[in-house]
């Protein structure tokens, strides 16, 4: 667990367009009637534009007290570095190459964890943190088939040990309160495992539309609405509605983000 804390409190110019954008951090405030959460569990479908974007806000917003805030992702615990070094530079063509250059973003077949979305939120984050916010990023995942979900939430607890704030963003399995799964009733996935320490679990899913996501193939693929949002957005409690869950975020859209690196 030690070994953990110094890391906690610690493309092209086309994309730079809608990084200016998202660096202007004009919504930087918690969704109405959401409860405040020192440890929030997010659920997405990988590979859309909206569960990143909702994460740097939530991020702004939390960050604005002024204390650490970690964004945990589920992304290989070997990109810490290439991560934290990121966060610190300036952000320019040559700091994004750098990080785009490791085996996570250069793999095939790519998935959402490393869609232009994620990119676009750690361009976010670091820009936050030239304006003052204490925002570091996390990541979770050791890769390994049996322990990914332990290893999650391994790193998650120790961050929530170290700091007031973590928000985690983690597939829609993983961030689930509830043992178990149709074909799996012994899988425990890491909100099961980190619910002693009484984490807010929150689903990100609203209206019919697409993501980036592999089904075995990997390419743009149509997703159903939810059916229990309706015509709702933003929060909307959930108990009891979405095993593991203890809420809904309905975003305006469901669209889908391609990989960062064709």
């Amino acid at each position: 667990m030690k070994s953990l804390l110094p890391i906690l409190l610690l493309a092209s110019s086309a994309f730079a367009n809608d990084v200016a954008s998202a660096n202007e951090n004009t919504n930087c405030s918690w969704p109405l009637n959401m409860p405040a959460a020192n440890l929030l569990l997010v659920g997405e479908v990988h590979g859309t534009n909206e569960a990143p974007a909702l994460i740097g806000n939530l991020a702004c917003a939390s960050a604005t007290s002024g204390n650490p805030v970690v964004v945990a992702l589920e992304i290989p615990i070997e990109e810490q570095t290439s991560l934290d070094n990121f966060l610190a530079s300036k952000g320019s063509d040559a700091d994004q190459a750098a990080l785009l250059a490791s085996q996570f973003w250069t793999r095939q077949p790519q998935d959402g964890r490393s869609s232009a979305a994620m990119l676009k939120l750690l361009h976010r984050l670091r820009s936050l943190r030239v304006e003052g916010t204490r925002i570091s990023v996390l990541a979770v995942d050791d890769g390994k088939p049996g322990s990914r979900d332990a290893s999650m939430a391994t790193r998650i607890r120790a961050a929530h040990n170290a700091v007031p704030a973590v928000i985690a963003l983690l597939g829609n399995v993983h961030a689930s309160r509830e043992k178990g799964r149709q074909s799996a009733p012994d899988y425990e996935p890491a909100g099961y495992l980190l619910s002693d320490l009484n984490p807010h679990s929150l689903y990100v899913r609203g209206p019919a539309g697409t993501a980036w996501v592999c089904v075995p193939e990997c390419g743009v693929t149509s997703i159903p609405d939810n059916r229990h949002v309706g015509e709702r957005r933003g929060y909307l409690p959930a108990a009891g509605m979405i095993p593991g869950y203890d809420s809904l975020y309905a975003p305006t859209s469901s669209t889908a983000s391609p990989p960062a690196v064709d």
